[in-house]
This record gives C-alpha cells, structure tokens and sequence, in this order.
C-alpha cells in the first residue's frame, strides 16, 4: 500500500493534473519557499528522524536486514546496506505516506466548501450524513488520538536522549526524575511556540533548525570522514534504489516476521496515525502552491534531505565503529538515546559539536509537536486558525502523556519505556488506516475533476 501511494502521488504530479494550485488558481502562498521547505522538513517527519538518525543506522549495520542475506554485520560490506534500510523507513515512502494523497484530497475538498477536518476524507466515500454524524466524529477522534501518539513517541524518544546526555555530567544521573523534568521543559518550548502560531512561533523554530543541521552536517564532514560520507552516501542511496521493491514488499516468513514487526510495520504504523493530521497541516500552509511543488517538496526533497542527515549521523556512527571507537557498546549499554552522544563525543571539538547537537534534537522535536498542538485544536475547533487557549490545551495533553508512557517503563530500562511508546503509536495507528487508504482512490480523482473544471472555466 505505501508503495503503491507513492507511485499514485508521482503520477499526479507528473502529469497534467499536476499544475492545478492548491487551494484555487488565485490563492497565493502565505510562506516563501524556503520558509514552506523548511517548515515541512522540520515538521512532518523530523522529530522523530532526527533521534533515529544516529541509533538505526547501526543497529541495522551490526544486524543487516534480512533483504541482505549473506551479508557479515559489524563490516564494511555492511554500511551500504544498514544506510538504504534506513533510507527505506525514511526516505520516499514514508514521507509520502505522510503528506501527499490526504494533503491532495484536503485541499480540493476544502475549496468545495468542507472543513480541514479528518472526516473531510470520507466526504464522496460515504453518504454525506453519516460523515456529518457519528462516524464522522469517531474519524477526527481516532486520527487526533493517532497524531499525539506520534507526536509523544519521538518526544518521549527525546526525553531518554537528553537525560541519557545530561546524566553523563558528574552532578547528575539519567534517572526518571531527570527524564520527566526534560519532557516538561520541552512541553514549555513547544507550548510557547504553538500559541504564537504558524507564522511566528513555528517558522522561525523552523529555519533556526535548518541552519543549525547545516552547521552540525558541515561540522560532520569536516571533522570526522567527510570524503568517506559523501562515497557512501551515494553507493548507499544506489543499493537503496535497487532494491526498495525488494525491502518494501519483503513477504513474511518465520525469519523476517520478528524483524518486520521491529522496524518497518512499526515506522508504517507510526506515519499512517500520522497521515490524516499531518496532511490537514500541511493542506494549511501549502495554500497556492502546486500539486508538483507539493509532491516534489515531500516526497522528493524533504526524503533526500533526512537520507543525508541520516548518513551524516549515522554513518559517522559506523566509519567510528569500524575504525574501534567502541560506539556500539554505548548502543549496547544505555540504548538508542546514547548514540548521538557517543558519536559527538568521539570527533574533534566535541564540546562544541555535542550542544549543538542536542539542541538541534530539541529544537526539531519542539516543531513537530507544537504543529500536531495546533492540527489537533484545528480538528476540534472546526477552524483553520484555533483560539490560543485551545493550541496551549493539546501542548499540555502532548507532554502530559509523554509523562504517563515514559512512567509504563520506569524501573525497566530506557529499552521497555521505547517499547511502551513504540506499541502505543502502533495500536492507535490501526483505526486511522482506512483513512489514508480511502485518498488511493479519492486523491487521484478528485485532482483530475478539478483540473478539468480549472481548464473548462480558463476556456
């Protein structure tokens, strides 16, 4: 089905249909380009990317996929293959799972006069009164619950980095306490900015993250095997393109169930909760871009832009470990939250490299959760722009359950309180599927009919 979306949303695109504007052929974008990249980069998927970008990579390097039968983990002949698994959870597929077909279908059923509502994705799939009814309220339900999941996953993901991170200094220790403490100065930032809005708070959280991931990227070339990174990040996006059909379409047996369950049905339950309110989000600040500009940004763009981050990080991860850096007894000990720290802390200028860091992880996790703050108090409100009180409401819920999931695993390692989140994004995931599943069919035709229409009016 992923696969299977991506190709539909690459064909809108590339077609015709493709010029048709997002929200009329009047409407003007409210972002510059490079302010809308940046605020769907930093967005959609970032929160999330940039905790995994350090750990995944290498878990996937010491044990390679089972699409890379016969290859030896802990190798060089492994670093390719852990880099294109990587890219596959979040490369093309993901992100357009996230952001295209349901953005699609939200902009041109808004311009016929219907809500940015969850329940607008059933609009020409059911009787109008059913949608307008019960079954309507259970879908703007079901998808808000399904995007706070995904919002307090990668933040609860955070809060065990940061006070893994914090609890290296000899004054403190990596403890619930600390880890609680971290979720609510992270819940403050990202409240502050969901009441200030998109066009404040979120934008500029936006390109100060994108100029702090460049200057970390820049500091990982230069400081650690920038030659060696760019080689691999070409040969790892050449095996990733060879067999995507391969790793997305791997059948389950016996050997690649438990490894399925782990990490692909996992990422691809984590984005379909994701999906109906990431693309009500995205539907409102593309307003007069294209079809192709939106697909090109989303698809295209922002899963090059991760699968260069994730090679930076990664595989600067990987180069250490083969080198003898011991990265992966970090990994082994303390778990994916003590990567991004063990990798710092073994390049040059590393008190330099390690706050910057970490606060690139802050900075990106506060911008995915204050926009679901403010998708959910839109999908309540019924309005495009919600009350204060309202976005400040859904920031406060966000990190009071990051506080209850984190609080499932307490005693047990920071391994089960990932565990808790990790099952948690996935149940709730499950009844917003037909959701996104409905946009296969209605994203496609709904763009074509209103290009049509655009055309017949111009006549």
């Amino acid at each position: 089905m992923v696969m299977l979306l991506f190709l539909i949303a690459l064909a809108i695109a590339i077609s015709p249909v493709g010029k048709l504007r997002l929200g009329g052929a009047t409407a003007k974008p409210s972002l510059k380009f490079f302010d809308w990249c940046a605020v769907l980069i930093c967005t959609l998927l970032a929160g999330g990317g940039v905790f995994w970008s350090a750990a995944e990579p290498l878990y996937h390097f010491q044990t390679p996929s089972p699409v890379f039968e016969g290859v030896v983990g802990s190798t060089a002949a492994a670093v390719d293959p852990a880099l294109a698994v990587s890219f596959l959870h979040w490369g093309f597929l993901a992100w357009a799972l996230v952001a295209t077909t349901t953005t699609i279908t939200f902009s041109i059923l808004e311009q016929r006069g219907e809500p940015l509502r969850p329940r607008t994705l059933l609009v020409n799939i059911l009787p109008k009164g059913w949608v307008k009814g019960p079954i309507g309220d259970l879908a703007d339900g079901l998808s808000v619950v399904a995007a706070i999941a995904g919002t307090v996953g990668p933040l609860g993901f955070l809060s065990l980095q940061l006070s893994n991170a914090a609890g290296q200094l000899p004054w403190l220790s990596d403890s619930a306490g600390l880890q609680s403490l971290v979720v609510v100065l992270l819940t403050a930032v990202f409240a502050t900015s969901t009441v200030s809005g998109i066009q404040k708070g979120i934008k500029w959280l936006s390109e100060i993250n994108v100029w702090l991931t460049l200057l970390l990227g820049a500091g990982l070339l230069i400081l650690g095997p920038g030659i060696w990174l760019i080689q691999h990040f070409f040969s790892g996006f050449w095996t990733y393109l060879v067999h995507l059909p391969q790793m997305a379409l791997m059948p389950r047996t016996d050997v690649t169930e438990p490894w399925l369950n782990s990490w692909t049905v996992f990422y691809w339950g984590w984005f379909l909760g994701y999906a109906p309110l990431m693309g009500l989000f995205t539907a409102g600040v593309s307003r007069g871009r294209s079809i192709r500009e939106l697909v090109l940004a989303v698809a295209i763009l922002c899963p090059i832009v991760t699968n260069i981050w994730f090679t930076l990080l990664g595989g600067t991860g990987m180069n250490l470990e083969l080198g003898g850096a011991g990265i992966s007894e970090a990994l082994a000990q303390s778990g994916a939250a003590a990567s991004l720290l063990a990798i710092l802390s073994a390049l040059p200028l590393s008190g330099l490299l390690i706050p910057i860091g970490l606060l690139l992880v802050v900075l990106f996790m506060c911008t995915s959760a204050d926009s679901m703050s403010y998708a959910a108090a839109m999908v309540v409100s019924g309005r495009n722009e919600p009350s204060q009180r309202l976005r400040l409401f859904w920031a406060l819920m966000i990190g009071s359950l990051t506080l209850v999931l984190l609080r499932i695993g307490t005693g047990l390692g920071d391994s089960t309180s990932i565990d808790a989140l990790q099952a948690f994004i996935v149940i709730t995931a499950v009844p917003v599927t037909p959701l996104v599943l409905f946009t296969l069919w209605s994203a496609p035709r709904l763009a074509f009919k209103e290009w049509q229409r655009t055309a017949q009016a111009s006549d």
